[in-house]
């Protein structure tokens, strides 16, 4: 066993010191609440000064994972990526997402499974009681990976009994993903709190010491701590020699300056394995700027300035990754070398550089105020290059009826991305696609919501992906008075979508007219019933095509469903919906929605929002293989980043709140971008939510970093190139 250990370390040299531990909750406001400080967080320690630097911007890196409630089957369970194989538990949490709440007209605190599980899926705060952890402990296993334990609590670090007789446990290969393998049991026992870990080696057993309800060290052994998962240890009789093997460490605050830091223990990692901790969990940053040359081939100025135009810029960064971006480059450089290709001195064999600046357009912040939701599209329209924008108009946080009930779809249309931010006048362009009283394709006058309206092509034409809502009726479903009676009710909201019209000759109409767009229509299931069978409303409807089947993603029962449709009949579903992804974790409670997908690197990245709409919001991600013929409808194709892959933070110095909502799409020089909304927050005031745009970097493992500030992006110092042409 020492053999193996020791080759997964290098040398004592490269070694470094990993430090384990949690943070005390302070504010939501600088994303530390108890949902987020209440995690394993990580820092390593610099092998050139001693400092420590967390990881993640002090932000979790694992979090405890929900556990489902009595009464809810295996069965569904399937869209839970740890839920599935644990126990249930009897339910002594509250139910705190007012929305479902509401509409439930039940009572808050729920003591059996909700109406989703007799559809194959479970309902968020209901069927799954969520939790968090105190007192991680990292532990060398004895094949050299990791190994972590943990005092689980209910959620917001209330006791939730589990640590009368039991620790959390789970198991690493790399501590960038965990393999959770829920409790496990000491017989016996009166208390179990701090669990710590040690291999035994001479012995061939793990020892489990912990802490007793009194403060007495206990201690419990396994030669098989995976194995013991869901079982029952035996209390060993302690002496002086166990207690002697105990690896407290005793830690204090006051030696590791970092903010709010509850340190639990240090370990010691090899130095590729900090490597690896730092690419993904530390800032990765540009490091140099390469122009590519540029041969000319007709010796023109017409051959010249095409090139010019596509000319791209290597840029290398931190992590080994690299990126590309377009150059301006000088414009009197540019003039003399035409006038030398018209006049002849420039000639073949001839070389030239031109000084050139990487593009880097640093968009607005905000870019569209009060503008949720949003979308930004490419779009060819009869040879002109087009960016569409559109968004939720969530005037000081009110998106049902907003403007006083003037409720509208409002769409931008320009020849670039900059152009369609206020700053640049895009607010001033913007077009009523529909207003309050439009009729949908049933004859229901559609009074509000317009939300989260995405633009996609399908089936070749122009389509817009929404959620319109109507009038309340005077009760609800169960017969409750509902106080949304006559006005925009968002429960009676339903995935829509709208075409733009073509021509005879299948040539799309000007998008700037609101006539030439077809009425929208409901999107049904295959036999035409509604898609939410629990709750009535659906919404956030996304579209992806993999392997030649196209799909739908959406919101409902608080979580992402998906189903596959045909493009040529997209109102209807070819198959049935069915749960993906549900939020399971403190980060990304009572909420999974706003999907958005993208296919990179052979894998399907489908993003989305978790948390409840405020500052809290965050942007998680599962993937999935692309290209492959794999069924997306099954939820276990998809794999589930246990942490948010944007959370709230600071970005070009100033703080941004409840990040989420986003959208893939393309800037004009082909550069992968963001589109987001995060919420306007001030003096402790809700104020709604701004769109914002940012690029997007790929790090060398292939993971999207969606918070790359603009001088990581880009040093400055890097800003200037030489490009060399020749002929």
């Amino acid at each position: 066993m020492a053999g193996q250990q020791s080759s997964k370390l290098s040398s004592r040299s490269q070694e470094r010191s990993l430090l384990c531990y949690t943070r005390r909750p302070t504010r939501r406001e600088e994303a530390n609440n108890a949902d987020i400080a209440l995690s394993m967080h990580l820092a390593l320690r610099s092998p050139l000064d001693g400092s420590w630097k967390p990881l993640n911007e002090n932000y979790g890196i694992f979090f405890a994972a929900g556990v489902p409630v009595v009464g809810v089957p295996d069965e569904a369970r399937a869209a839970c990526t740890a839920a599935r194989h644990f126990p249930s538990e009897p339910s002594g949490q509250q139910v705190s997402n007012p929305g479902l709440a509401n509409h439930d007209h039940a009572s808050s605190h729920k003591a059996s499974a909700s109406a989703a599980v007799a559809w194959g899926a479970v309902m968020p705060g209901v069927d799954i009681a969520l939790k968090s952890l105190t007192d991680p402990w990292l532990f060398r296993m004895a094949d050299g990976s990791f190994g972590l334990v943990a005092t689980r609590t209910d959620r917001e670090g209330q006791s939730d009994g589990s640590e009368r007789d039991s620790f959390l446990l789970a198991l690493s290969t790399d501590l960038l993903s965990y393999d959770r393998l829920g409790q496990v049991r000491v017989s016996g026992a009166q208390g179990v709190r701090r669990p710590r870990v040690v291999w035994d080696e001479p012995a061939g057993r793990y020892l489990v010491f912990f802490n007793d309800e009194q403060g007495s060290a206990q201690c419990v052994s396994t030669p098989d701590i995976a194995a013991a998962a869901g079982s029952s240890l035996a209390l060993l009789p302690m002496n002086s020699t166990l207690a002697a093997m105990d690896p407290d460490q005793k830690l204090a605050a006051a030696d590791y300056p970092i903010a709010d830091v509850v340190p639990c223990n240090e370990l010691a990692v090899s130095g590729s394995e900090a490597q690896a901790l730092e690419e993904r969990f530390g800032r990765i940053y540009n490091t140099a700027a390469a122009g590519q040359p540029i041969r000319l081939k007709a010796g023109d100025s017409a051959d010249l300035r095409a090139q010019l135009a596509a000319a791209k810029v290597q840029l290398t960064y931190s992590d080994g990754s690299q990126g590309q971006r377009g150059v301006d480059f000088d414009a009197a450089q540019v003039a003399a070398l035409e006038a030398d290709l018209a006049s002849g001195q420039f000639r073949p064999g001839s070389k030239r550089l031109l000084q050139g600046t990487v593009r880097q357009q640093v968009y607005p912040v905000p870019f569209a105020q009060e503008r949720a939701d949003p979308s930004v599209f490419p779009f060819d329209w009869r040879g002109q290059r087009l960016f569409l924008f559109i968004a939720t108009d969530d005037e000081n946080g009110n998106c049902i009826d907003p403007r006083g009930g003037r409720t509208h779809m409002p769409l931008r249309v320009v020849e670039s991305i900059g152009a369609l931010s206020d700053a640049a006048g895009g607010r001033e362009q913007e077009i009523d696609l529909l207003r309050r009283g439009d009729l949908n394709s049933e004859g229901r006058p559609m009074t509000g919501c317009f939300w989260a309206p995405e633009l996609h092509i399908i089936g070749g034409r122009l389509s817009i992906l929404f959620m319109p809502c109507f009038d309340g009726e005077p009760t609800n479903p169960d017969g409750s008075p509902n106080d949304r009676a006559g006005k925009p009710d968002m429960w009676t909201g339903s995935c829509h979508i709208m075409q733009l019209k073509q021509d005879e000759s299948g040539q799309d109409l000007d998008p700037r007219e609101p006539a030439n767009w077809e009425q929208p229509r409901p999107i049904v299931c295959a036999d035409g019933s509604a898609l939410n069978p629990v709750q009535r409303i659906s919404l956030d409807m996304t579209v992806f095509e993999d392997s030649d089947r196209w799909y739908y993603a959406w919101q409902q029962v608080g979580s992402i469903w998906i189903a596959s449709f045909d493009p040529a009949r997209p109102d209807r579903m070819t198959s049935q919906p069915r749960q993906i992804v549900v939020p399971e974790f403190a980060w990304d409670n009572m909420i999974a929605e706003g999907p958005n997908a993208l296919v990179h690197g052979g894998r399907i990245f489908l993003i989305y929002s978790g948390s409840l709409v405020g500052i809290d919001y965050t942007t998680g991600l599962v993937t999935a293989p692309a290209g492959q013929g794999v069924d997306l409808s099954n939820p276990a194709s998809w794999v589930k980043l246990d942490y948010p892959l944007q959370k709230s933070g600071i970005y070009n110095g100033s703080w941004q709140l409840g990040t989420g909502h986003g959208m893939w799409s393309h800037d004009e020089d082909g550069n992968q971008i963001y589109v987001f909304h995060n919420a306007e927050y001030s003096g402790g005031e809700y104020g709604g939510r701004d769109a914002q745009v940012r690029r997007v970097h790929w790090s060398r493992e292939g993971v999207p970093v969606l918070d790359m500030q603009s001088s990581e992006e880009l040093d400055p110092a890097n800003a200037q190139v030489l490009v060399e042409v020749s002929i």
